[in-house]
This record gives C-alpha cells, structure tokens and sequence, in this order.
C-alpha cells in the first residue's frame, strides 16, 4: 500500500523553473551615470547598454538579449509595443518591459528607485511578456501590448 504523503507529491519533473532575480537592464536611451549610481546606492541590480552593445542597436538585437537574460527592459521607447516586428519579439522573448512617458521626466535614477517595489512586485506575480509605464511621478501603469 503507498503511503498517502507520498501520493500527494508533485512529480519532480512538474516544478516551475526559478525565475530569475530582478534585473534592470537600461536601455541606450537612459544608459547614464548618474542613473546608475542612484540605482547602485539603493542597491538595486542593472546591466547598462553599454556592457553589450555600442550606442543605438536594433531593437531586434537587443530584445532577445534581454528576454534570453530575463532581465527587465527599462526605457523611452514607447513605440516599441506598437511596432510589428519588435512586438513579436517582445511576446516570442517574454520582456518584462518598463516604460518612461516622456523624454522630459526629470532625474530618472530617483523615479526609477521609487517605482522599483512596485516593478519588483509586478515581475514577481507575472512572467511576461507586459509592458508597463513609468510616470514623472513614480507611478506604475499597464499599457496593452500590440
């Protein structure tokens, strides 16, 4: 007779893989130093453009990157949802996306700390692929992808 404990385990092969930590990757658009030292001195995990890529790459390098990594895109452009090819790859890569909603939102790195629990909370509940925007306030928004 099996023991009923044993009946009610779930297969090893059935598990969730683990999600990766939370990551920021910051797009060439905002790949700057002084947003990077707010995000090093709250302690915050990023990868920089530049570590990977030189100045303005294609979306369609850049999107499997970060999708591979699992690493949550940060940026200005708010066409990229919207456009074909880059959709695709956002949906085919699950990207975790967040957006600013205008070039002239002020110091990026302290609105990125403050929204950053509230990205964090959002990466832990959903894979991805979303893409949220980011106001000059810190709030966090959803945005409907393609």
């Amino acid at each position: 007779m099996v023991d009923p404990k044993q009946r009610l385990k779930k297969p090893s092969g059935s598990k969730k893989p683990l999600r990766r930590g939370f990551t920021l990757y910051l797009c060439h658009n905002l790949d700057y130093d002084d947003v990077a030292d707010a995000l090093n001195r709250s302690g915050i995990r990023f990868k920089r453009h530049r570590e990977f890529f030189a100045g303005n790459t294609p979306d369609t390098k850049l999107l499997p990157k970060v999708g591979q990594h699992r690493w949550i895109l940060v940026t200005f452009d708010q066409k990229q949802r919207t456009r074909a090819i880059e959709n695709q790859l956002i949906k085919s890569y699950k990207i975790r996306q967040f957006v600013f909603t205008s070039g002239q939102i002020g110091n990026v790195g302290e609105i990125l700390v403050k929204a950053s629990a509230t990205m964090r909370n959002i990466c832990k509940r959903r894979e991805g692929p979303f893409v949220y925007s980011i106001s000059s306030s810190g709030n966090v928004k959803e945005r409907r992808l393609g």
